[in-house]
């Protein structure tokens, strides 16, 4: 295999400290550094020996001599940049997190199926030897039956801007309008160990509804920028709880920097989780039992980059490889659905985010005496929604029709692995999402009629219950979706609902178009 060329968007910290391990790969090539500042850019090159360099990153993608890209700019366009680079024909190594929501991980995905392209999000950590070691003991039962996960990842930065550059006023970790704060920059960390432990434990084939937390809750300290300080999280998966916390400007030494997976029979202990080069693993008594050291190669980053290159050398070889086993895309999705859901509740959205929900609109022809028969002509606004996977747990999708003044509008979406509960759910939530953000029609009575007896009966009835119980069911067990349930009850609760029940695949037209759109969504993640 030739060596592969690679093309670096963006010339800051990150960047450079991708380029000094890729220097060291044997496979690769410091080809190209795209960087809006020129003078940066020039620099950057010259120092890590880039041969090229380019003022635009399109001028990077149109390149033919590059073969795989590493994004490396703000969080706020990793979605576009990764679009645009696959579409160009690019393999993509993106830095965490790969985009700034869900939506638009799934848009990215997408984009992967359609060009049947390679795309990895550089989650460091989930290529990390020391890590994947912890992962395999506590897979092999090491430390007993899982109890309780601890990981805190906390620094403390200024606002005052790194570079003297017009397009950074301030330190990006605090500038909103580039997804700044401490949940996406080193949050995503502490809820990915989480995450990837309780997956190990169980096993990847345990389903969806086990690897995601069934309860999710946050407390923030937000700046007065408006992005958050500090997050102290908690995910409960079962019996097993993790408690997490981040921070931009909290600092104390290595007693935030840790990760403890404790269990019955002894506890993992990882200094420096997130690039840790060395672990212990100790009785409940706190003897040792065991320990593992893995010191860089270079800086940690060389393990990702050497993990893509075997996936170009797979895709060389013949094999359609989209993604590395060692950083799924379902496995990137789930943490993202996750960092989303703790936003949620702290209430932190940036300025360039929509609802995620893209909402097509379709004039219909209503003659004045047909009037009384369309049901989207009218004081009501009318509402169809549906949803389904494949496999349950699978891929999925949802759709959803709103019928509003003479005119018909429709949204749809998808996910790689998901349940047909949480895809009937997810259409109703976005046809109500679009409603309360219309200020004309957030007033107008709203009807939904839907094919889920689930939906209609949890949100109508059975969710009373669920809220005076703390959230526990009539079998004292905890609420499947729950982060779900709880953004479609504020939804019902804040506009005029009422709800009906219509029977699925009888010929209802709205009906059988929402099935449509939640079909060729569920397609989208089956290919």
């Amino acid at each position: 295999m030739k060596k592969i060329n690679w093309g670096i968007v963006g010339a800051g910290r990150i960047a450079a400290s991708f380029a000094e391990a890729l220097k060291s790969s044997g496979e690769s090539v410091c080809y190209g550094v795209a960087s809006r500042n020129q003078q940066r850019g020039e620099a950057f090159a010259q120092k890590w020996g880039f041969a090229k360099v380019y003022s635009d990153y399109a001028a990077l993608f149109a390149d033919p001599n590059i073969d795989a890209v590493y994004i490396a700019t703000p969080h706020m366009n990793h979605a576009a940049l990764s679009i645009a680079a696959l579409k160009a024909g690019k393999a993509v190594l993106c830095e965490k997190s790969a985009t700034v929501n869900a939506r638009e991980l799934q848009n990215v995905y997408e984009i992967v199926s359609e060009t049947r392209g390679l795309y990895v999000e550089a989650l460091w950590t989930k290529f990390n030897p020391t890590f994947r070691k912890a992962m395999e003991w506590v897979a092999a039962g090491r430390i007993g039956k899982l109890k309780a996960i601890y990981a805190d990842f906390c620094i403390a930065r200024t606002a005052a801007p790194i570079y003297s550059d017009p397009d950074y006023p301030m330190n990006r970790l605090y500038d909103i309008n580039l997804a700044g704060g401490a949940l996406l920059d080193v949050g995503i960390y502490p809820v990915t160990a989480a995450l990837t432990t309780v997956e190990s434990y169980l096993g990847s084939d345990a389903g969806e509804g086990l690897l995601y937390p069934e309860q999710i809750d946050c407390l923030a300290r937000m700046t007065e920028t408006g992005v958050d300080a500090f997050d102290s999280i908690a995910l409960k998966f079962g019996d097993v709880v993790a408690n997490l916390s981040c921070s931009i400007d909290t600092e104390c030494g290595s007693v935030l920097k840790e990760a403890r997976i404790v269990g019955t029979e002894g506890t993992i202990i990882l200094p420096y989780f997130w690039m840790a080069q060395e672990m212990e693993l100790i009785s409940p008594d706190e003897k040792i039992i065991d320990t593992y050291a893995h010191p860089f190669a270079v800086n940690g980053y060389e393990y990702e980059i050497e993990e893509f290159c075997r996936c170009m050398k797979t895709r060389e070889a013949g094999l359609l490889v989209k993604e590395t086993l060692l950083h799924t895309h379902s496995q990137s999705l789930r943490v993202i659905r996750v960092l989303d859901a703790i936003r949620g509740k702290i209430g932190l959205a940036y300025p360039f985010e929509d609802s995620g929900y893209v909402i097509k609109e379709k004039t219909l022809c209503v003659k004045e005496g047909e009037k009384k028969k369309n049901p989207s002509v009218g004081k009501d606004i009318t509402v169809y929604t549906d949803g389904g996977c494949s496999g349950n747990p699978g891929p999925g999708g949802w759709g959803c029709v709103i019928l509003a003044d003479g005119m018909e509008y429709t949204a749809s979406g998808g996910e790689a692995v998901t349940t047909n509960n949480r895809m009937e759910l997810s259409a109703a939530i976005a046809a109500l999402s679009a409603i309360d953000q219309n200020e004309k029609w957030k007033e107008k009575p709203v009807v939904v009629h839907i094919d889920s007896q689930y939906v209609k009966n949890g949100i109508t009835t059975w969710i009373r219950s669920w809220k005076k119980n703390g959230w526990k069911n009539s079998e004292k067990q905890p609420v499947k979706n729950r982060d779900l349930w709880e953004l479609l009850d504020e939804l019902n609760e804040r506009l005029n609902v009422s709800w009906k029940w219509v029977k699925g695949h009888s010929g209802n037209k709205y009906n059988e178009m929402c099935d449509s759109l939640a079909t060729k969504e569920s397609l989208k993640y089956s290919k």
